[in-house]
């Protein structure tokens, strides 16, 4: 679990959530996103405002390296945001919300083979992948809009406007849809992979982030709370068959 306020993560047992490992303040500099390669027994873990991601080992519970993300940006600094592991790719794509780009990293060598441009947006926060299509999805929050990428040389394939304050981006593999939490706009926008709007749903007020679990549901963490009408809530999204 990332600390955000902390600049750290923590470690809790699934079966009853009990504290396994603190790691000390300053372990991840305002973390972010974490997303597990349980295959390789690792965790990485977006440092935000950072040019870095830091891996965990998640058998000994400790850091076992950094991996820093060059701009191509003249002058800029790449700033991990959000995260999105492929599995099956066995790729790490991560959004820089300072310089715009999409950053690709092959987890077997944990080495950044690309860093792709997001032409068209501004604001860069949120990111997804689907693996049959090879094409990244990256929700801009400045611009309002998806782009999606070619993820073999980044060229744009589609740029959809969804929603005021595009914050985050998960694609369902089961109905192969990517939907995108619009904050500002207080809606869930989804689209298909060629990037048309299919629906777009009302999530009151503010829709802050989307998680796929893979068997055809989608979650949405709704930050009710911040309008003073209730507690944050989860929404539970399933597509019609």
């Amino acid at each position: 679990m990332t600390q955000s306020r902390q600049n750290t993560v923590a470690v809790y047992r699934q079966s009853d959530l009990s504290l396994v490992r603190q790691f000390e303040p300053g372990t991840v500099n305002h973390a972010r996103d974490v997303v597990i390669d349980e295959t390789a027994s690792k965790a990485y873990v977006s440092a935000t405002f950072q040019p870095e991601i830091v891996v965990f080992d998640t058998n000994g519970l400790a850091v076992s390296k950094r991996i820093k993300i060059e701009s191509t940006v003249r002058g800029e600094t790449f700033s991990a945001a959000s995260l999105s592991y492929d599995a099956q790719a066995r790729r790490l794509y991560v959004a820089s919300n300072s310089t715009n780009e999409i950053a690709v990293i092959n987890t077997q060598t944990d080495a950044v083979e690309n860093v792709f441009k997001v032409a068209g947006a501004r604001g860069v926060i949120g990111v997804a992948h689907d693996p049959v299509t090879n094409r990244i999805f990256a929700a801009a929050q400045g611009t309002d809009n998806l782009v999606i990428l070619n993820g073999a040389d980044g060229s744009v394939i589609a740029d959809t406007p969804v929603g005021a304050g595009a914050l985050n981006v998960a694609f369902e593999p089961v109905a192969r849809r990517a939907y995108v939490s619009n904050f500002g706009a207080g809606t869930i926008t989804v689209v298909d992979v060629d990037g048309r709007i299919v629906a777009n749903l009302p999530a009151p007020p503010t829709a802050n982030h989307v998680a796929a679990d893979g068997r055809g549901n989608v979650y949405a963490a709704v930050k009710s709370g911040w309008a003073g009408d209730g507690d944050d809530s989860i929404q539970l999204i399933r597509p019609r068959r």
